[in-house]
């Protein structure tokens, strides 16, 4: 991870801890009310992710070609 850019990592690492909350507000606590929420904060990191790992990418490439 020292090596990819910061937006994939906080794309990553926003993904799991979403992904572990709304799994706990599902299943553990049973809030039917909170998927909603959740619609609108994955595609951010998605996002983050996406941009993130078009970055370190590139910047794979250009250190390739030196």
């Amino acid at each position: 991870m020292k090596n990819c850019h910061p937006f994939f990592v906080l794309g990553t690492a926003g993904m799991l801890v979403t992904a572990i909350l709304h799994i706990f507000l599902a299943l553990g606590l049973s809030v039917s009310s909170a998927h909603s929420t959740f619609y609108v904060i994955y595609p951010i990191f998605i996002a983050f992710l996406t941009i993130g790992f078009g970055l370190t990418l590139q910047k794979h490439k250009e250190s390739k070609r030196n």
